[in-house]
């Protein structure tokens, strides 16, 4: 994948956050993570395949896209599954989508910067501006959505996230 459509799903996809935990896989990364709103968001989270720009998904989040976000020590990492042999993902697209009740799975991530929380929302500083974003919890994902004042890589689309819950071996 070339940088320039890396970087334009990164942006879309800015504010899937994770924090990440300790893994129990020797091989694999842990870290401590910390509270919103005295709430952790522990794990991985990835975008919920089925759900669109501003539409909740309607699997309840059980297929996740290959896409997330790691947050550990204030960085922002984006990460991606890799390996997924999966073809029920939207557009009939081949390993870019997975289920969420898979017991474990393998991800790369790059770091893509810093992030403040703060109360029922988040800052993300990337290109030199920072972008607030509110959040909100329903029974099966969290939904995210910018604030009405926009950095230039920020779009209004409302993103659907929900946390992998199982073993998470990170390939670096």
């Amino acid at each position: 994948m070339n940088d320039s459509l890396m970087n334009h799903r990164f942006l879309t996809l800015i504010f899937a956050l994770v924090i990440s935990f300790a893994v129990p896989n020797p091989s694999a990364a842990s870290s401590t993570g910390f509270a919103v709103d005295g709430e952790e968001w522990p794990g991985f989270w990835f975008v919920c395949e089925f759900s669109q720009r501003q539409r909740a998904p309607d699997d309840g989040c059980k297929m996740f896209d290959d896409e997330g976000f790691q947050l550990a020590e204030g960085r922002l990492r984006y990460i991606r599954m890799l390996g997924s042999t999966e073809t029920a993902c939207r557009g009939n697209k081949k390993g870019q989508c997975f289920s969420a009740n898979i017991p474990k799975i393998r991800i790369s991530r790059t770091d893509r910067g810093k992030l403040s929380l703060g109360d029922k929302q988040f800052k993300v500083r990337y290109f030199g501006c920072t972008q607030i974003y509110y959040f909100a919890d329903t029974p099966t994902y969290r939904e995210i959505w910018p604030d009405k004042k926009r950095c230039f890589w920020a779009s209004k689309r409302r993103f659907y996230i929900a946390p992998y819950q199982g073993n998470v071996t990170i390939i670096d």
